[in-house]
C-alpha cells in the first residue's frame, strides 16, 4: 500500500532526505553559453594539477565543476599583464570562463586562477611533461595586403568533369608576382574548391606551394566544405606544407546553428593543423551560415590559440569594422569583396582579398595606393571603373565561370573551363565579353 504524500513528506524531514525534483527543461536547459559548451573540455578531476604530495589542490578544479559559494573569501582574478613574463608567456592566456581562471595552452585546461596558483601550476608533473613536448609555437599571422583567391584551372574538354591542368600554375603565379600581389588562396568558393576531389585539392596546393617558395608568395589553402574526415586530411596536409594558413569554411551540410557550434568545430580541426594559422571564410551568400562574428571572436579567446582571424565576403562594411574591433591584436579582418575595396581601404583595413585582383591586380593596387596617398578622387575614380567591369562580366552568367573568362581574357592564366554543376562559357559568349571590356579599356 502506497504511503499518503503527506505521509512520504513527513518520512523524508525525519530521515533528513530530499526528494529529487523531476527533470525540468527549464531548469535544465541547453548549453547557450561559451562556458557551458566548453564544460565538455575543461579538465576532468583526475587531469588536476598535483602537489608535490600526490593530492589534488582544490585550486586546479575544472572550472564547469567548481561550486558556486558566495560566502567565499576574495578569488585573486586573471591580470593581462601576467602573459608579458617570460615563464609564463610561452603557455599562460585568459579563460573563457571568466576572470577568476586561467588557460594552460600546454594542458588545454582551465584552472582557478591567482599567480601563486598559476606558478604551482607550472611546477606541475602534468605541466612539466607537456612543457617537455616538442615546442609549442603561439602563430602570429604576419600578412598584411592584397589576397587573390584563385581560380583552378582545367584542361579544356568536353567533360562534366575536366581534369586540373596543373602546368598552368607556374604561369599564374608569375603573372600575380609580376602585378604586386603577394597573398594567395587556393581551393576556396573561387577556386571550385568543393567541386574536387581531396586529391585534387591535395596536388592543387601542393603546386602553389612549390611555386610561392620561389615567388616569395604568401600562400593560404582553403580546407572546408568536405565531410570531417577529408577535411582531417587537408588540415594534415597543410601542416606538412607548414604552408602560411589555413582557411576553413563550415560544414555545409551539417551547418552550425549558432556561433558556438562554428567555435566547436574549428576546435576540432585546429587539432590536426599543428601551429599553422587559421582563419574562418565568413560568406553567408554561399553557406547560408549566418553568425554573429563580434560573439565568435570573444569565445574564441583561449579555446583555439592558433585561429587567427576572420575572412568577411559581405558588403557590410560596418560589421566587418565591429568583427575588427573585438581584438586587433589577436585577429586580423579581411574585407573580401570587390564592391567595398574602396571603403575597406579608407576605414583602415589593411587586408583585402577580391577575386578581380585575379584580371585587375594592378587597378584594385591603384585604389589601395591613392587612399594611402589621400588622393580620394583617384580611388573613387578607380573603383567606378573596376564596378563597371564587374557589372560588364556578370551579365554574362554565373559569377565565378564569367570572372574565370575575364581572367583568361585578360591575362591568359587560367582557362575559361569550368567544372559541373558551373557552366564554362561559350566560345561566342566569351568574345562578346572580349570586345566589352576592350571598350572599357581594361585590356
Amino acid at each position: 500500500m502506497t504511503k499518503p504524500e503527506s505521509s512520504k513528506k513527513e518520512s523524508n524531514e525525519e530521515t533528513g532526505t530530499k526528494s529529487e525534483p523531476p527533470d525540468d527543461p527549464q531548469t535544465n536547459p541547453s548549453p547557450t553559453t561559451a562556458k557551458d559548451l566548453f564544460a565538455d573540455f575543461a579538465p576532468d578531476e583526475s587531469d588536476s594539477s598535483d602537489d608535490d604530495s600526490g593530492k589534488k589542490s582544490e585550486n586546479y578544479e575544472p572550472a564547469s565543476k567548481k561550486p558556486k559559494d558566495s560566502s567565499k573569501k576574495y578569488i585573486p582574478k586573471y591580470k593581462k599583464e601576467w602573459e608579458s613574463k617570460p615563464e609564463l608567456k610561452s603557455w599562460l592566456s585568459e579563460s573563457i570562463h571568466g576572470n577568476t581562471y586561467f588557460y594552460c595552452k600546454f594542458c588545454k585546461k582551465d584552472y582557478r586562477c591567482g599567480i601563486s596558483d598559476i606558478h604551482k601550476h607550472m611546477s606541475s608533473k602534468k605541466h612539466t611533461l607537456r612543457a617537455t613536448m616538442p615546442e609549442f609555437r603561439a602563430q602570429k599571422f604576419k600578412f598584411r595586403g592584397l589576397l587573390c583567391p584563385v581560380f583552378t584551372p582545367f584542361v579544356a574538354m568536353k567533360s562534366v568533369a575536366p581534369n586540373v591542368n596543373l602546368k598552368a600554375v607556374p604561369k599564374y603565379a608569375n603573372f600575380l608576382s609580376a602585378c604586386g600581389v603577394r597573398g594567395i588562396l587556393v581551393n576556396d568558393v573561387v577556386g571550385e574548391g568543393m567541386s574536387l576531389t581531396i586529391r585534387e585539392r591535395i596536388d592543387i596546393a601542393d603546386a602553389w606551394a612549390d611555386v610561392c617558395e620561389k615567388t616569395n608568395q604568401f600562400l593560404m589553402v582553403q580546407i572546408g566544405g568536405a565531410p570531417l574526415k577529408d577535411v582531417v586530411e587537408l588540415a594534415k596536409h597543410a601542416a606538412k606544407r607548414e604552408v602560411g594558413a589555413v582557411v576553413v569554411l563550415p560544414d555545409l551540410y551539417t551547418k552550425p546553428k549558432n556561433h558556438l557550434d562554428l567555435i566547436k568545430y574549428v576546435k576540432l580541426v585546429s587539432e590536426f593543423t599543428r601551429n599553422v594559422p587559421i582563419l574562418y571564410h565568413h560568406y553567408p551568400r554561399y553557406t547560408g551560415v549566418e553568425i554573429d562574428i563580434g560573439a565568435f571572436l570573444l569565445d574564441i579567446i583561449g579555446e583555439v590559440d592558433s585561429f587567427v582571424g576572420v575572412i568577411y565576403s559581405t558588403n557590410d562594411i560596418q560589421q566587418s569594422m565591429a568583427a575588427a574591433a573585438v581584438n586587433r591584436e589577436k585577429f586580423t579582418i579581411f574585407m573580401g569583396t570587390d564592391e567595398g575595396i574602396l571603403g575597406a581601404a579608407a576605414s583602415g583595413f589593411t587586408c583585402i582579398m577580391g577575386t578581380s585582383l585575379n584580371f585587375l591586380p594592378k587597378l584594385v593596387e591603384s585604389i589601395c595606393e591613392a587612399v594611402r596617398e589621400g588622393n580620394l578622387k583617384a580611388a573613387q575614380t578607380s573603383q567606378n571603373l573596376l564596378i563597371k567591369t564587374i557589372d560588364v562580366v556578370l551579365k554574362e552568367g554565373d559569377s565565378i565561370a564569367a570572372f574565370k573568362a575575364a581572367t583568361d581574357i585578360i591575362t591568359g592564366t587560367c582557362g575559361t573551363t569550368t567544372r559541373e554543376p558551373l557552366q564554362t562559357f561559350w566560345d561566342g559568349t566569351i568574345k562578346k565579353m572580349q570586345v566589352k571590356l576592350r571598350e572599357l579599356g581594361v585590356m
